[in-house]
């Protein structure tokens, strides 16, 4: 049976909503076809995407996995009309973006980006702390890890992104290297201190079993750049993540260390305040970044 386009989108907007009157008064339809429409769409995948409840509609687990596709597809459609219509984006774009992923690694895909449309400005604001999308005026945030607020719209850039224990060989060379994790009691741990928050525990992972240590160091920063810059000229360890220092780990500035033991995830996410602002700039982007970053 063939997927009809109206149907992915009322599954697409009824994840986000909850319920099928939202969903119905949304789309200018009635709740009756917008019910019509997610029957459809699973026969059609033959699977259970939602519970539907009498107040509400949760996503099953068949619903988590075909999320991400169905979103995907919508956004390559938009994406598809524009380009045979030959609509030229444009408009202003407000991004806050992690301070070194920004500077270090974002910078030269977002040049790309404005060379492909032109008639879009870019207003990029590094900082690390999470964003308030009411009092800050901001269109969109990259971020690492899975937002703390469930009310957010958030799409997945990298989904596999991990952190990277690192130092540099000048480092290592006077300290030594640590073996296991419980070794990093004994040196000098570059902290982030991360949204206000202070957890000086960090993680590890090997056969199922979570290993947490508590380190301490002599630098503290809320800037992700700064530990990075600090663990190049040598003054301790960081607990990185992976895009950040991809460069440094290339050309041997910076030397992963425990590699038998699995690190704390660091997905990356593009997060919006609600569906309405994700509009065709922010679509393009979005697709522009996941090409960018799967190649990198």
């Amino acid at each position: 049976m063939m997927l009809k386009f109206f149907d992915v989108k009322v599954f697409v907007l009824a994840c986000e909503l909850k319920n099928l009157s939202a969903v119905a008064r949304e789309l200018g339809i009635t709740p009756a076809a917008a019910s019509a429409a997610l029957k459809r769409l699973e026969l059609a995948l033959d699977t259970r995407l939602l519970q539907r409840s009498t107040r509400s509609l949760t996503l099953t687990q068949q619903g988590q996995s075909y999320l991400p596709h169905a979103l995907k597809a919508l956004e390559s459609l938009e994406v598809g009309r524009q380009a045979v219509s030959g609509e030229q984006l444009k408009g202003n774009i407000t991004l806050s973006v992690p301070s070194d992923f920004g500077r270090n690694s974002l910078l030269p895909i977002l040049l790309e980006f404005q060379k492909a449309h032109p008639d879009i400005a870019l207003k990029v604001r590094l900082s690390d702390k999470y964003v308030d999308f009411y009092s800050q005026a901001v269109d969109v945030a990259l971020r690492y890890g899975e937002p703390e607020d469930s009310s957010l719209v958030s799409l997945p850039l990298v989904r596999d992104g991990e952190r990277v224990l690192c130092a540099s060989p000048d480092y290592l060379e006077r300290w030594g290297t640590p073996q296991h994790p419980q070794d990093l009691i004994k040196h000098n741990c570059l902290h982030y201190s991360g949204d206000d928050t202070l957890d000086f525990h960090w993680r590890f992972y090997k056969d199922g079993q979570r290993l947490s240590v508590k380190v301490q160091g002599d630098h503290l920063s809320d800037d992700g750049d700064y530990i990075r810059q600090l663990a190049i000229a040598g003054a301790g360890i960081a607990y990185k993540t992976g895009y950040d220092v991809k460069s440094e780990l290339a050309d041997g500035r910076l030397v992963a260390l425990l590699p038998d033991y699995q690190k704390e995830k660091a997905p990356l996410h593009m997060v919006v305040a609600h569906r309405l602002n994700f509009d065709a700039s922010l679509m393009a982007l979005r697709q522009h970044l996941l090409t960018a970053l799967k190649d990198a």
